[in-house]
């Protein structure tokens, strides 16, 4: 995620809703500004921050002064207690997104592996698709760790030496138009969701 946000893109991504309220009314403190700094990192990104420092500190100080709690409760949060866990699913299930599972690991390794290993060399694209492809099953991706290493079993599985020529894949993802967007979509199956923009990759 950018780091610098003007004040008018601020108002636009970070502002929280109505709806967004109400998910704070029972908590307080650090986990009051924790969890809201999440809701919206999730409906921007389609996944959760590694860190603290992943998120953007104008966007800290703009969200904090909607929830009425000090920016500086954001060192207090707490990354590997129960607090985070029962924030992560109560988040997951406001936009409709599961955890990624063994099971979807294996099959997105066996659609890396039929898809696109035999258009696509480049790892670090392989990885973008990864994700992008997470995003349009409302996935919440794998570590960059795993994803890397579901991208080098992929490969090590294709057989490239039976293809004759491996034409180039131009692939596209949201980072390439999230600076000129107005606002991310919000991932909740309901009739006031924005439609899907940027548009991603239609994988098959």
């Amino acid at each position: 995620m950018r780091q610098e946000w003007e004040p008018e893109d601020l108002t636009e991504v970070w502002t929280l809703l109505e709806e967004d309220q109400e998910r704070l009314r029972n908590k307080s403190g650090a986990n009051r500004l924790g969890f809201a700094l999440l809701l919206k990192f999730l409906e921007v990104e389609a996944r959760f921050p590694e860190d603290a420092e992943e998120i953007p500190v104008p966007a800290v100080s703009y969200v904090a002064q909607q929830v009425k709690v000090s920016a500086e409760e954001w060192a207090a949060y707490d990354w590997s207690g129960r607090a985070i866990k029962r924030h992560r699913m109560e988040i997951r299930g406001a936009f409709g997104f599961r955890e990624c599972t063994e099971e979807d690991q294996a099959q997105l390794a066996e659609w890396l592996a039929v898809e696109l290993c035999g258009v696509e060399l480049n790892r670090d694209r392989l990885a973008g698709a990864v994700v992008a492809r997470c995003r349009k099953d409302r996935l919440e991706p794998p570590t960059p760790g795993r994803i890397a290493r579901l991208v080098g079993s992929a490969v090590s599985t294709f057989p490239y030496e039976d293809l004759a020529v491996v034409p180039a894949v131009v692939v596209r993802f949201a980072d390439e138009h999230r600076h000129g967007s107005a606002r991310q979509p919000r991932w909740a199956t309901r009739s006031s969701c924005r439609p899907m923009h940027p548009i991603l990759p239609l994988w098959r």
